[in-house]
C-alpha cells in the first residue's frame, strides 16, 4: 500500500518487496495464524464430541460439591450402559421382571443425583 501511495511504477514492486520482506515476521504471524486455527479446530472437535453446550457448561459453569461420582467413574457408568442398550430392546428394559431391567437400575442408581 505504501508503495503505490509513494508515486512508485508497478514494475519496481518486485525488487521494493525483496529489499523490504521480513521472512521472520511472515514466520511468526504465520505460526501464530498456526496456532489459533489449532485451537479453533480442537475446541469444535471437543464441542462436538460432547455434545450442543457441553464444553460451555464445563469451562464455565461451576461444579456442585456434591457429585457422587468422580468423572472416570461416570464414564466408565456410561459406557456400561451403553452396552446394554446395545444388547437389550426397550421392551426388556420396561419389564421389571426382567434381568435388564434390574441391570438399568443398578446403572442409573450412582449416576442420578439425589
Amino acid at each position: 500500500m505504501h508503495f503505490a501511495l509513494d508515486g512508485n511504477p508497478p514494475g519496481d514492486f518486485p525488487s521494493y518487496l525483496i529489499t523490504t520482506f521480513s521472512w521472520r515476521r511472515f514466520i511468526a504471524v504465520s505460526l501464530w495464524i498456526l496456532a489459533l486455527f489449532l485451537i479453533y479446530v480442537t475446541a469444535t472437535e471437543f464441542s462436538h464430541l460432547l455434545g450442543s453446550g457441553e464444553l460451555r457448561r464445563l469451562l464455565f459453569t461451576s461444579r456442585p460439591s456434591e457429585l457422587q461420582l468422580n468423572r472416570r467413574q461416570r464414564i466408565r457408568e456410561l459406557l456400561r450402559l451403553s452396552r446394554l442398550m446395545d444388547v437389550h430392546s426397550i421392551n426388556e428394559f420396561r419389564d421389571p421382571t426382567n434381568p435388564a431391567h434390574g441391570q438399568l437400575i443398578e446403572i442409573l442408581q450412582p449416576l442420578a443425583r439425589k
